[in-house]
């Protein structure tokens, strides 16, 4: 099989894909607040993007989050933003080398 056929037999799966009736997003799935209650996530590349989002995520179902960025401003920007609940959230800069 050559690569081109195989890229195109990934695309047809992908269009098909798209018109099934209901997908179901991920955040759907992991809605349990009690999931990760009473665990710990360091989350690398947490200020912004989907480290970000999966910080709130985690944060959501109860765990507590260290994010950790290379940004300092950002990483302070994102802590605001995450809503808790009484969850303990910290940010932590780090140096890439």
């Amino acid at each position: 099989m050559s690569v081109k056929q195989w890229m195109k037999g990934k695309i047809r799966t992908l269009i098909l894909m798209s018109k099934e009736k209901e997908m179901i997003p991920i955040p759907k799935i992991i809605h349990d607040n009690r999931l990760l209650k009473g665990k710990n996530a360091l989350i690398t590349g947490g200020s912004s993007g989907i480290g970000a989002a999966m910080a709130q995520t985690f944060v959501n179902c109860g765990a507590n989050v260290v994010i950790a960025g290379t940004n300092e401003e950002h990483l302070k920007s994102t802590l605001g933003k995450i809503s808790g609940g009484g969850t303990y959230v910290q940010f932590t800069g780090m140096c890439v080398m």
